[in-house]
């Protein structure tokens, strides 16, 4: 029951804190430094901070409980947080390929599904021996939030940086 309602909680909080941030940008009345942990547009890119921000900021605060299996705590963490985004990518690229239509409530189910992914294979990833080491696993949550402020304001041309508000629904 401890097990499933840690589950829960984590998963709302990251999902609402994901939600709230889609809108934080326009809500500041565009701040850029509010801009660099938001969605500042319609880009696959600017929506994957919606997954990885709370998840890195949940990180930081239970560092405080996993202090004896930090190495396997933050290794697993780390890996659940990609594994959330790339389910994210992928779905959200098929679904678009198969359909060719951009729909808001789906968009939002796989949001939610790959937060509730990212956490079912974080409890995969802890119970395998660590596959990144404690500083492989720093290094590449600092690189992505390097890129995640980045590219706010200069992405590179390249498709999942597009701002698909440009582009036309149905």
């Amino acid at each position: 029951m401890k097990n499933t309602l840690s589950f829960l909680l984590r998963f709302v909080f990251v999902g609402l804190a994901g939600v709230l941030l889609h809108f934080t940008y326009d809500w500041s009345g565009e701040n850029t430094l509010v801009g660099y942990f938001s969605s500042v547009n319609e880009s696959t890119w600017e929506h994957l901070k919606l997954i990885f921000f709370p998840m890195l900021v949940l990180t930081l605060f239970e560092l405080n409980y996993h202090k004896n299996g930090l190495t396997e705590f933050l290794s697993a963490r780390t890996l659940a947080i990609f594994t959330g985004m790339l389910f994210i990518v992928v779905v959200f690229y098929t679904f678009w390929g198969v359909s060719g239509k951009l729909i808001d409530y789906v968009n939002i189910s796989i949001y939610f599904a790959g937060v509730f992914f990212a956490f079912v294979s974080e409890q995969f990833f802890q119970k395998k021996s660590p596959a990144l080491n404690l500083s492989n696993a720093i290094i590449l949550l600092a690189v992505f939030t390097f890129l995640f402020i980045l590219f706010t304001y200069t992405p590179p041309k390249f498709g999942i940086f597009y701002d698909l508000s440009l582009h036309p629904k149905g």
